[in-house]
């Protein structure tokens, strides 16, 4: 179920989360504008940091996004996909999902950040959601009535292509960690994947 309606128009936790996403844009728009970059820097994740104790950096580093045709089309992406998985498995499991996702990323850095410091700030997921849609809905027919399988596997490989060509081992482990999360965590939720018990 939607988690509430608005002129007549089903409103879900994705939609809410592309609100959350647009509004720090627009913040983020104005700060910079003001030249007021402090408590941008104060928000974004970096490794050194967390190790430090600053913790909250893995939560607020999705807060920091900057206007581009790029964050437009996640957006749209969070909007379609995610609205689509969270009606399939109900609002509890996508939010873990998309949680999931948007946690990996920081944890996985915070870990290797004691070889290597790394920072980054924007928002996370929209791909990996639609990875899961994929997952979730193989033979859905997309732009082209190109199949969502399909569209999958070539975006991911190209992504991947586009990384080793500029060196980008952030965006490589981002890419894949998140992607293979979505993947598993679809998977384990419809039984075709049991993981093992600890």
């Amino acid at each position: 179920q939607p988690v509430t309606w608005w002129r007549g128009h089903p409103v879900y936790a994705a939609h809410l989360i592309v609100v959350v996403f647009v509004a720090s844009m627009l913040v983020t728009t104005l700060l910079v504008f003001a030249r007021m970059v402090p408590p941008l820097e104060w928000l974004g994740f970096n490794s050194a940091a967390v190790l430090r104790g600053q913790v909250r950096r893995s939560v607020t580093y999705g807060l920091v996004n900057v206007p581009s045709i790029q964050f437009a089309l996640d957006m749209v992406m969070i909007v379609w996909f995610g609205r689509e998985v969270e009606r399939f498995f109900g609002r509890r499991l996508f939010l873990l999902l998309y949680g999931g996702i948007y946690l990996l990323k920081p944890l996985l850095f915070t870990a290797l950040g004691v070889w290597r410091t790394t920072a980054f700030a924007g928002e996370v997921g929209a791909f990996a959601l639609f990875i899961a849609f994929a997952t979730l809905f193989p033979d859905a027919p997309l732009i082209f009535n190109l199949l969502a399988k399909w569209a999958a596997m070539i975006l991911v490989g190209i992504f991947s292509l586009m990384g080793l060509a500029a060196h980008d081992w952030v965006g490589l482990t981002e890419l894949w960690a998140t992607c293979g999360f979505a993947f598993v965590f679809v998977r384990h939720q419809q039984g075709r994947l049991v993981l093992p018990r600890i």
